[in-house]
């Protein structure tokens, strides 16, 4: 009989450590991260992708913070800066025109990856682009990631990357 207790005491042993492993795992995640994406933060990032479709500088010019990069796969393949998002808005037009994109929309998706704190947000946008290209169906299916802090009491993007479907 007491064989088999000392195997039965080290598995209750491991047992008991690997709650603990867990408890402390949850107790690692910042307190203020909250469930539910802030309504202001998905309201910068659906004006954005809107303005992509739409090609409203307008709508983008004070959404970006001061030292705000944005990278995409049209040449010149990164903006610097609070125009940023203007001159990247002004390349994805640049794009359509060029390869002659007709009926040009933007999708986007449910927003199911972020993280958020007070002052910064992390989020992962997944978008489609539609379109006409010589009369045939032209998709094209990817995600932004973004970043977003809040600068001045206002909610800026100070990073955006595209990345396309075919590349994740």
């Amino acid at each position: 009989m007491k064989k088999h207790l000392l195997p039965l005491l080290c598995l209750c042993v491991f047992m008991s450590s690997l709650s603990g492993i867990a408890a402390s795992a949850k107790m690692m995640l910042p307190a203020d991260t909250v469930a539910k994406l802030k309504p202001e933060v998905r309201q910068v990032v659906e004006t954005v992708i809107k303005a992509s479709g739409t090609f409203s500088i307008e709508a983008v010019s004070d959404l970006y913070a001061p030292n705000a990069v944005v990278a995409d796969e049209q040449p010149p393949f990164s903006w610097n800066g609070q125009l940023a998002g203007v001159q990247w808005i002004n390349s994805v037009q640049k794009a359509v025109k060029d390869f002659k994109i007709r009926d040009f929309k933007v999708d986007l998706q449910r927003i199911k990856t972020f993280q958020q704190t007070e002052e910064i947000v992390y989020l992962v946008a997944p978008v489609e682009y539609t379109g006409l290209v010589n009369g045939e169906h032209f998709e094209e299916q990817g995600a932004f990631s973004f970043v977003l802090r809040i600068v001045s009491g206002k909610w800026l993007i100070k990073s955006q990357a595209w990345v396309p479907r075919n590349g994740m």
